[in-house]
């Protein structure tokens, strides 16, 4: 299961069904992370599109509260039209959340 921590602000964008992309800059952390929690090679991950139920988790902050969701597909796009807003390579993680939450 992949779990992100995220600001209240994305969370509640998440959890209202508005925002179904996830952004993260391709560096190191966050490719270890997503090639380890899918059991995938770095190339795979490039254009991964998911076959089986992978489960996705949002928390807010470091509370309790979180929402979980199906995980799609994950593609790399620069990040500058993304809500990272920049100029470099990000991970655009598609998912849907659970109907049930």
């Amino acid at each position: 299961m992949l779990t992100f921590n995220l600001k209240k602000e994305w969370f509640d964008k998440i959890k209202s069904g508005e925002k179904t992309h996830e952004y993260r800059e391709v560096k190191p952390y966050w490719t270890k992370r997503l090639t380890k929690a899918l059991a995938v090679s770095e190339d795979e991950l490039n254009s991964f599109k998911v076959t089986s139920d992978t489960v996705i988790r949002f928390v807010k902050g470091y509370t309790k509260e979180f929402v979980s969701g199906r995980l799609y597909s994950i593609c790399i796009r620069n990040g500058l039209y993304t809500d990272l807003k920049v100029d470099t390579d990000v991970y655009d993680i598609e998912f849907e959340l659970f109907s049930n939450q």
